[in-house]
Parts: structure tokens; sequence; C-alpha cells
């Protein structure tokens, strides 16, 4: 027998045109196969794309500049970059958090059926997200200055009204 013509160990009686490649994910559709919506491109394509990169002159990159800028006034000029890095994820969070509510607002109705839209329960965990975070940055309230006029009218006040 010649060795040329006796198969090799390793080899199937497959031909390599017919072997498949393993498809990457279960969840990835097939290829000729249109997609029922463009949430996984969408996600794909924002990946790539860096909230930084915004255009100054859009109206999310100004709002997002007026926030940190608010922010960081807040803190202080001597914030640290821990700090820095928490203004600027709170205003990203605040911009997000707002367009979700005006959304919600923008809604004919809140419930599905008999439960509410799951965009409410979001947003209700975007807020409390916000609120962690500004306790973090170390949010205080602040109290507003008064005058001796002020002062004086709220004595005169109480002072009528026990009489």
């Amino acid at each position: 027998m010649d060795e040329s013509s006796s198969p090799e160990v390793g080899q199937g009686s497959v031909p390599d045109a017919r072997r498949r490649k393993a498809r990457r994910s279960p969840f990835r559709r097939p290829r000729g196969r249109p997609a029922t919506h463009g949430a996984a491109l969408l996600t794909r394509a924002l990946r790539t794309v860096r909230i930084d990169a915004l255009d100054g002159r859009s109206a999310v990159a100004v709002a997002l500049r007026r926030e940190r800028q608010a922010l960081l006034e807040h803190v202080g000029e001597d914030a640290t970059v821990p700090e820095q890095i928490l203004c600027e994820e709170l205003a990203k969070l605040k911009i997000i958090t707002a367009a979700v509510g005006d959304w919600i607002l923008q809604q004919q109705s809140l419930v599905r059926g008999d439960e509410l839209l799951p965009v409410v329960e979001a947003h209700s965990r975007l807020c409390n997200n916000l609120a962690k975070l500004l306790r973090a940055l170390g949010m205080k309230r602040h109290q507003a200055e008064r005058t001796v006029a002020d002062v004086f009218a709220d004595q005169h006040r109480a002072r009528s009204e026990t009489t």
C-alpha cells in the first residue's frame, strides 16, 4: 500500500468545506437573518463613543458643562482628584436622570396592564444612585444667611402671635 493514499490519524471523513466554525455566542443571530431591533448594534456602537467626545455646542454638552461647573464650585477651588471624578460622574448621571424623568412625564400612562412601567423603577434607581454619589461627595445642607433685620422680624412675629 502507498502511504500517500492512506488516511492519517488526525483526519476525519468530512471534507474541509463542510466543516463549520462554531458560532461565537448562542445569543447572536446567524448571518443571513435580519435583526428585529438594533439594541445590540446600538450598544456596540455606543461603547466606542466617549461622553467626553461630545461637541461643546450641543444642548447636552452645555448642560453637562454647567452641571460640572456648579458641582466644582460647590466643592471648592481646591477639589481633589477623587472629588473631580465624582463631580464628572454626578454631572453625567444628573443629565441622564433628568432626561429619563422628562420622558416619563411625557407619557400618557405609567401603567401597562397591572404593572408600573419598568422605566419608572429605573428612574427611581437612578435617583437613588444620584443621592448616593452626592453623599459620597459630601453634600451638605447650607442654611441661608440671616440678617439682623430677619431675626428682629421673626421675634416681632413671635411676640405678636402670643399676645
